[in-house]
């Protein structure tokens, strides 16, 4: 039931052109959730551009054998390796395509001129620093809708959570240095109850977190 939740919010994001973070731990199923988005919307007609799934290297093997599991009919390519730009070339019937943060920003000015459906960032955390290379990759693509998939999406300070935002939904959050000066300094080094408030109730539409305690029973 969880995890049928966690697919229709999705399908609510796309349907209002808004972006998100599903934010569930580890284990609950974040890639099967999107997995089961991305059906619904091939089935729907409207993936007339590929998906593009950015993953950590270590990850790119799961995501080839899960959706060739749970979606045996969508068509995969790989961007990753040495035969990769010749695979870039010819991307006509694609659903899905998959590579790698450091791919993509090694490959950046090529992907830039790739129109997409959705960009997938997996383990989002990646672009948790607003001035790396992935996180200036990701932001000059162009797609039409952008889905963040992170366990952890704030592990050391709320400038994680902006730079996601600024690829998720650009302005949300406001520049950086204003955004430092009236949430992150107020909270996390004065504790300010009311600015978490007021940041919480921002971001809570586009963020959908449930812990493995919380759904146990499932």
């Amino acid at each position: 039931p969880y995890q049928q939740q966690g697919f229709e919010w999705l399908v609510f994001l796309s349907r209002y052109g808004l972006n998100g973070i599903l934010a569930d731990d580890m284990g609950l199923g974040k890639t099967a959730q999107t997995i089961a988005h991305i059906v619904i919307e091939e089935s729907a007609g409207r993936l007339d551009r590929p998906v593009l799934v950015v993953v950590p290297t270590t990850l790119v093997p799961n995501w080839t054998a899960e959706i060739a599991r749970f979606a045996p009919h969508l068509r995969v390519v790989v961007l990753y390796g040495l035969d990769r730009h010749a695979r870039r070339r010819d991307l006509a019937g694609v659903h899905v395509v998959i590579t790698t943060y450091t791919v993509l920003s090694r490959d950046i000015e090529e992907m830039v001129s790739l129109s997409w459906h959705l960009v997938v960032l997996d383990e989002a955390q990646a672009i948790k620093s607003p001035t790396a290379k992935a996180t200036h990759a990701v932001c000059r693509l162009e797609t039409r809708h952008r889905l963040c998939l992170s366990g952890t999406p704030i592990e050391n300070n709320l400038g994680e959570l902006w730079s996601q935002f600024a690829f998720l939904q650009p302005g949300l959050l406001g520049q950086r240095k204003a955004f430092t000066r009236r949430f992150r300094t107020p909270i996390e080094k004065d504790g300010d109850p009311v600015r978490r408030r007021q940041l919480s109730a921002r971001i809570r539409p586009f963020i959908l977190r449930r812990t493995k305690s919380a759904v146990a029973t499932e």
